[in-house]
């Protein structure tokens, strides 16, 4: 590990990890001590019940067995496929250990978005006569997710064996799984939070059916495990202290560089930091996928973080030191290591929470976006439309809302005045409502890019509502230094989600404007571009 590319920012790490000794703050944490996140007698109730995540490369060991047997169950039974149907927590950990062991996208995939064209491409690629459906959802009532249940179980046509849920004891999930007659139920750990459950039923089991080494898994992670033991010669709490101190120097956008095999990774991270850190106005902002600029071009609110395996970034990572970038860099040696960083990063993510003094185990600005999108599908019920508010700006088929005017004569124009009042420290977020596939990505991509050059700016892309149960604490909770930018266009289909009364397109968009609108009640800079279609997108780029 190389920990001297610090710069200026080694010297006050160290001071961090003396106080750690001095303070006991390793074994407070291993004592689930919740006085380390926060003084709140309600907050330390939650931490006390959110800490079970310590021990599981332990406590996992009878399930990592038991989702091994199931495997092979499955596979015996000629289901060949697997699609999860989660968000969140419950779907980034399968999806990057899916991408991490390459496996065949058309044998296992996720569903986390409710945008139509995307459901129905999953129902192409996974047939419910070759598929096995994963229900992963803690509080069993996920909206997104069980919409999509609910469409996949009227087209297996009500066929119990090719469904399994995932879902704590007690859950609404739980009794609906039994009343179906669901291959298997799998009871999570209701000691562990979403973000932290990688280690859980809900990274296991989607493990085990990819062909993935359940119990190997836990091995790796237990390798790490040992190690945050130590007070002393501790990597995963050296980690959360260059992570809390570089966020309280200002170097709060935490910049991921990985090598190609593990380049899904920061998806993953992205969550579990935002999430945990990004309330109470503070907050680490992840980045992730972010194009790579000459080093001389970043500003000094930057942590850089190298996931290194070949070395292919080596010369980046150089480029950076010489302009006193700090860079942290983690020698990743296999495969297998990707449950290793897991453990390193959820540890790491707690220790950074305690540095800034916010509860690593709440999310109280989630809900703020559910209430609202529960208000505009309630409107839509009584009146059969959703209110999408005045357009601020309209031309060629595009139309902007923002609570500001808008004079510009061209969209182009219009997009760099709202960009300029973006500030040295700030990000740009791009949110796209829109189908995530290669295509999209790549031109949302070069929309990312573009925005980058201009504005000097750390610039972050979401997909919804995917990004709501990761990034959005943070856009809502933690410092007022996001530039919001929601894209949405027209589909040229919808989907009825069976017996809720509505499509998926209604949903999407309810979520859009829900998020919208708490954006703006937080005193968010927030733009909503929409296209009358999707071939507008280039016209961004």
């Amino acid at each position: 590990m190389n920990r001297d590319a610090l710069g200026p920012l080694l010297d006050t790490v160290k001071q961090r990890i003396a106080q750690f000794e001095a303070n006991s703050v390793n074994a407070r944490l291993w004592a689930h001590d919740p006085s380390l996140w926060t003084e709140d007698l309600a907050g330390q109730a939650e931490v006390k019940i959110r800490l079970g995540w310590l021990d599981l490369p332990n406590t996992s060991r009878n399930l990592a067995d038991e989702v091994t047997a199931f495997a092979s169950e499955v596979k015996d039974a000629g289901i060949k496929k697997v699609l999860l149907l989660g968000m969140g927590g419950s779907s980034l950990g399968p999806e990057t250990m899916g991408l991490t062991f390459n496996i065949p996208p058309l044998s296992f995939s996720i569903l986390d978005s409710t945008n139509p064209a995307q459901v129905a491409e999953a129902e192409k690629n996974f047939p419910p006569d070759e598929t096995l459906y994963i229900v992963a959802s803690k509080s069993g009532g996920t909206a997104e997710t069980m919409s999509a249940f609910y469409y996949f179980w009227e087209k297996s046509g009500g066929d119990g064996s090719h469904f399994v849920a995932i879902t704590d004891p007690g859950s609404n999930l739980e009794k609906m799984a039994i009343a179906r007659k669901f291959r298997k139920i799998f009871m999570a750990d209701s000691t562990v939070g979403g973000r932290y459950s990688a280690l859980t039923a809900f990274g296991l089991l989607p493990a085990s059916l990819m062909g993935i080494d359940a119990n190997k898994a836990l091995d790796s992670a237990a390798l790490m495990m040992r190690e945050a033991k130590k007070d002393i010669d501790n990597s995963a709490l050296y980690l959360g202290a260059v992570m809390g101190e570089a966020a309280l120097n200002g170097q709060d956008k935490l910049t991921f560089i990985t090598d190609s095999a593990f380049e899904s990774f920061g998806a993953w991270a992205e969550q579990l930091i935002a999430e945990s850190t990004g309330k109470e106005g503070k907050g680490i902002m992840p980045i992730d996928g972010e194009t790579h600029l000459p080093a001389e071009k970043y500003g000094d609110d930057r942590l850089f973080v190298y996931l290194r395996q070949d070395g292919e970034h080596d010369n980046f990572i150089k480029e950076l030191e010489e302009q006193n970038q700090p860079v942290y860099e983690i020698l990743i040696p296999d495969t297998y290591s990707l449950f290793t960083e897991f453990y390193r990063w959820e540890f790491a993510t707690a220790i950074a929470c305690h540095i800034l003094g916010v509860n690593a185990f709440d999310q109280p600005n989630v809900e703020a976006a559910k209430i609202e999108a529960r208000a505009q599908i309630d409107a839509y019920n009584q009146k059969g439309v959703l209110d999408e508010g005045q357009p601020v700006w309209e031309q060629d088929d595009v139309k902007l809302y923002a609570d500001i005017e808008i004079t510009e004569a061209s969209l182009n124009s219009a997009l760099d005045a709202f960009l300029a009042k973006g500030q040295e420290g700030d990000y740009v977020s791009l949110q796209a409502y829109l189908p995530r596939n290669e295509r999209v990505g790549t031109s949302l991509q070069k929309i990312r890019k573009a925005i980058q050059e201009k504005t000097g700016l750390a610039t972050t892309l979401g997909f919804g509502p995917r990004f709501l149960h990761s990034t959005g604490q943070l856009h809502k909770g933690g410092a007022n230094n996001g530039i919001f930018i929601q894209i949405t266009a027209d589909g040229v289909t919808d989907i009825d989600i069976p017996t809720q009364g509505m499509s998926f397109g209604t949903l999407e968009r309810a979520q859009v404007l829900g998020d919208y609108a708490a954006l703006l009640a937080n005193g968010r800079r927030v733009l909503r571009i929409h296209l009358r279609g999707l071939n507008l997108l280039s016209s961004l780029e």
